[in-house]
C-alpha cells in the first residue's frame, strides 16, 4: 500500500513538472520568463502619448514586469515547487501595476509641459511678428492699423494657416485689454481689375469671417465685431522696403469708438 502511495506521489511530480522534464527549468520559473519577455515587447513602443490606452498599456507593462520578477522570486524562494512562485507572482503583479499607473501619470505631465511650452513659442511668435508691422506701421501708416494678407492665409485660400491663429489670438488680447468698449470692423481688401469680381467680393468676404471668427475664439465679444470686404483697383500701401504687390490683399482692424 505505502508503495503505491508513493508512485502515486511520484507520478503527480511528474505530471506537475512535465514542462520542467521537457525544457529542463521549472513550470514557474518558465513562467516569470514569459512575463518579463511580455514586457520587455510591450515596453519597445515607449513613446508617451495621452488617452486611456496609453494608461492601460502602461499599467499592463508595469504589471508583466512585477509579475514575471515576483515569479522569479517566487521560484528562488520556494526552489521551483509549491505555490512561492505564483504567490510572488501574484505580489509582482500588484506592484507593477502601481508602477505603471505612476510611469502613465509621469508621461501624461510632460505631454502637457510640451503642449504648454508650444503654445508658448507661439505666442512670443505671435508677439515678434506684431512688434515687426506696429514698427513699419509707425513709418507708412501710423493712423491705421493694416496687415499684409499673407500673415494669415496661403494664396488665394479663405482659412488661416496655422500659424496666424496663434497671432489673431494676440490681436484679440490686444484689443481686449486696450480699448474693450471699442467697436471693431475687420476690413479685408482684395485688389481686382473689376469692382464687380464676383470672386474677388467672396474671396474678401470669407476672409473677413474668418478673421472675426477667430477673434471671436480668442476671447471678444461677437457683438464687438462686424465684417467689411473692400474691392480695389491697387495696392492698399506700397511699402519701399518690400514688394510692390505685397499688399494688393490686405487686412484692417478699425475702431469705431476712439
Amino acid at each position: 500500500m505505502l508503495s503505491k502511495n508513493r508512485y502515486r506521489v511520484s507520478e503527480a511530480r511528474v505530471q506537475h513538472f512535465s514542462v520542467a522534464g521537457r525544457f529542463g527549468v521549472p513550470l514557474s520559473f518558465a513562467l516569470g520568463v514569459v512575463l518579463l519577455g511580455g514586457c520587455g515587447f510591450l515596453q519597445s513602443n515607449n513613446n508617451p502619448r495621452p488617452g486611456p490606452d496609453r494608461q492601460a498599456e502602461g499599467t499592463l507593462e508595469g504589471a508583466l514586469a512585477g509579475a514575471g520578477a515576483g515569479a522569479v522570486t517566487g521560484f528562488q524562494i520556494g526552489s521551483g515547487t509549491g505555490p512561492g512562485a505564483l504567490v510572488g507572482a501574484g505580489f509582482g503583479a500588484v506592484a507593477g501595476g502601481i508602477q505603471g499607473a505612476v510611469q502613465d501619470s509621469f508621461d501624461e505631465q510632460l505631454l502637457k509641459l510640451s503642449a504648454k511650452a508650444r503654445d508658448e513659442r507661439a505666442r512670443i511668435f505671435a508677439q515678434e511678428t506684431l512688434e515687426d508691422q506696429f514698427k513699419r506701421r509707425l513709418q507708412l501708416h501710423p493712423t491705421r492699423d493694416i496687415y499684409p494678407a499673407d500673415l494669415f492665409f496661403h494664396g488665394d485660400e479663405t482659412r488661416l494657416r496655422p500659424s496666424a491663429r496663434a497671432l489673431v489670438h494676440e490681436i484679440a488680447r490686444l484689443n481686449k485689454e486696450r480699448a474693450s468698449w471699442s467697436r471693431l470692423v475687420v476690413a479685408s481688401y482684395v485688389k481686382s481689375s473689376s469692382p464687380d469680381s464676383e470672386y474677388g467680393q467672396r474671396l474678401a468676404e470669407r476672409r473677413s469671417r474668418e478673421i472675426v471668427d477667430e477673434l471671436v475664439r480668442g476671447g471678444l465679444e461677437p457683438r464687438r465685431l462686424q465684417t467689411r470686404a473692400v474691392l480695389t483697383n491697387a495696392p492698399l500701401l506700397i511699402d519701399p522696403l518690400d514688394r510692390p504687390d505685397r499688399f494688393n490683399q490686405a487686412l484692417e482692424l478699425i475702431a469705431l469708438d476712439r
